[in-house]
């Protein structure tokens, strides 16, 4: 086999090969190409161990050829992230179903987000650790621009507050503050049920199904309207 060995300092050392060399002329997917090698060397060794050159290697191309597609490391590791989210968005469209009662509308919705992540860890840690897998690359790359972004999760938590929103004027949940409020105590509840089944599966001692369902139902009955009275009650 064909290879190339380069040595980073602290003593690591990374071996590509180059038997995959594409000859010109042959660039209509590289941009694709380059983003998959990205994204193995990004998770194996973190952004900051790994040089366009040893991605530019992966793939098959020069240095320069990289350099047509992607100026930095931050900018594949940013396309990477939208990529992630617009994929998660086009699982909520379908999983989407506008004639459904709010709250089943936005239960399936959640359902959705949990499921998707846990049937790609490895895209959760893309968007969720990317600034641990980007450490030295931070101090080095400027930061990414928000409004040259397109898309991320900000378009995702909108359609989630949408939803919330949705519920609480049908009068099936409780308003318990500013929308948005509401909507991130769901986000943070969800992701973290996501982050601890990837994270720690020895803390996992039920089937995924169930486990989803019994966060969900913890969800809605907090956030379930009630009486005047009982809530009064509870209050006390």
């Amino acid at each position: 086999m064909n290879t190339t060995t380069t040595a980073r300092p602290g003593g690591r050392t990374f071996v590509v090969s180059l038997d995959n060399r594409k000859p010109r002329g042959l660039g209509h997917e590289r941009a694709d190409e380059i983003l998959v090698a990205a994204r193995e060397l990004f998770l194996k060794h973190g952004v900051d161990s790994v040089t366009t050159r040893q991605i530019a290697a992966a793939v098959g191309i020069s240095q320069t050829a990289l350099y047509v597609y992607f100026a930095t490391k931050e900018q594949m590791l940013e396309r990477l992230v939208e990529l992630a989210w617009r994929a998660l968005d086009r699982t909520l469209d379908e999983a989407d179903d506008p004639a459904l009662d709010p709250v089943e509308r936005l239960r399936r919705q959640l359902a959705a987000s949990m499921r998707f992540w846990l049937d790609r860890p490895d895209d959760f840690r893309i968007v969720f650790a990317r600034k641990i897998l980007r450490t030295c690359s931070s101090r080095t790359d400027p930061p990414a621009d928000e409004s040259a972004r397109g898309f991320s999760g900000k378009q995702v938590f909108a359609r989630l507050t949408e939803r919330v929103e949705e519920a609480e004027k049908s009068g099936a949940l409780r308003r318990l503050g500013p929308c948005q409020s509401t909507a991130l105590a769901v986000w943070t509840t969800i992701w973290g049920l996501v982050g601890l089944r990837l994270g720690f599966p020895e803390f996992a001692p039920m089937p995924i199904d169930k486990q989803i369902a019994l966060t969900l139902d913890l969800i809605f009955n907090g956030c379930a309207a009630r009486s005047a009275p009982a809530a009064a009650a509870t209050a006390g």
